[in-house]
């Protein structure tokens, strides 16, 4: 466990540089490229310590209650976009994503932030 928290810390901050790198190179075209490539290694590993007998602090809570539901909306969306289902049933969850735009990079390094507060705390 410790060793995960250890490795999760110095992962959470590579992929951190490298979508800010990416969008930097890309430019306006590839601002969206940050959202991907930071949240997906930060998404596995909330789930990997929601199942660990880690401490959960506030930050970590309220981290899991605002992006959760982003990824459960991003998937509601492309399964139903997939279906063939009429466009206006994702008008919600597309609200979400939307508004995730704005504060999931401050979410992003709320949890690098918290990251490594856990990592000091084992030490």
């Amino acid at each position: 466990m410790k060793k995960f928290i250890k490795y999760d810390v110095y992962i959470q901050i590579f992929f951190m540089i490298t979508g800010v790198l990416v969008t930097i190179i890309k430019g306006w075209n590839g601002w969206i490229f940050f959202y991907f490539i930071v949240g997906l290694p930060q998404l596995v590993s909330f789930l990997v310590k929601i199942f660990l007998k880690v401490k959960i602090s506030p930050l970590f809570l309220i981290y899991g209650m605002v992006i959760l539901p982003v990824w459960i909306s991003i998937v509601i969306i492309l399964i139903l976009r997939t279906s063939g289902i009429d466009y206006k049933i994702t008008a919600i969850p597309r609200c979400i994503v939307i508004a995730a735009f704005f504060y999931s990079p401050f979410m992003a390094l709320l949890y690098v932030f918290e990251s490594h507060n856990l990592y000091k705390s084992l030490k």
